[in-house]
């Protein structure tokens, strides 16, 4: 049997937790990547407020692991977003050196072999305030020179993939000292056959017309759903299931063959992640 990966989902304290990742397996998925998110559980105001935000996530794929079959790893890091709530409570300085803080404690965890790499991090996903902005570029930095002395991959949230973006993560990341194939661009969707790439892996929100794009444009691309594991909006982004059953799919309509397969599940998997997927 070939794995399936889902390289960016999420689980939620309050959501249906390892049901969801039990969904995915059913439905034939191997291996799972969770990421980070904020669950307001406290606000954050001291580096030990990012450790156990972190530990949240940890103790969901933990009981994700004991209680299916599923392969779940984890990437921890302070969500861009956080920093406008931080800087609305403490100022805009003491925001920024306490979101480096949360990067710092990140790859603690990768150094502790408790998460895979940093994630995902990077900036607004809509537009922000230009010192907001700045400010989450020097963050994004941080977590790529964190990244590099860690030896793990970056994940990347920020806006719509763009020719011009892809470029300038790319050579971020080559300034840090990172192989540009260890940064992961989230919740990538159609992405222009002439756009340069930069080396970058990246990782594509799995509707069909998605997924046929990067097949169309030779991709180097892994397949995730960022599933939100929210009770009030079921199924976003996409259902649990999804990366399995359009693999499937996609494979016995011969679009998807072996090679195909492998390239997306086992090799693109451990080029970014470092992660061994043969089952």
């Amino acid at each position: 049997m070939l794995p399936i990966l889902d390289d960016h989902a999420h689980l939620s304290p309050s959501g249906k937790r390892s049901e969801a990742v039990r969904q995915f397996e059913k439905a034939g998925g191997t291996h799972l990547i969770v990421s980070h998110m904020p669950y307001r559980l406290n606000p954050i105001l001291s580096r030990g407020d990012w450790r156990a935000e972190f530990e949240t996530t940890c103790s969901l794929v933990d009981e994700a692991r004991k209680e299916t079959g599923v392969q779940v790893f984890c990437v921890v890091g302070p969500y861009p977003v956080e920093l406008l709530d931080i800087s609305e409570r403490i100022g805009a300085d003491k925001a920024l050196q306490l979101m480096k803080e949360g990067v710092e404690v990140a790859a603690e965890f990768v150094l502790e072999k408790k998460a895979i790499g940093i994630g995902e991090v990077g900036r607004p996903h809509f537009e922000a305030a230009p010192e907001i902005m700045r400010m989450s570029n020097e963050i994004m930095r941080y977590c790529m020179e964190n990244a590099k002395d860690a030896d793990c991959p970056v994940v990347i949230h920020s806006e719509h993939v763009t020719s011009s973006n892809l470029e300038e993560l790319s050579h971020m990341a080559r300034e840090a000292g990172l192989r540009p194939e260890r940064v992961v661009k989230h919740y990538c969707g159609k992405i222009g056959s002439d756009w340069p790439t930069g080396g970058l892996s990246l990782s594509v929100l799995s509707t069909r017309d998605n997924i046929l794009s990067a097949i169309e444009n030779k991709l180097n691309f892994m397949m995730e759903t960022d599933y939100l594991d929210d009770l009030s909006r079921p199924g976003a982004v996409l259902a649990p299931q999804t990366v399995p059953k359009r693999t499937r799919q996609l494979f016995e309509e011969g679009i998807i063959d072996e090679r195909l397969w492998r390239k997306i599940h086992i090799e693109r998997p451990k080029i970014a992640y470092g992660i061994d997927m043969e089952i």
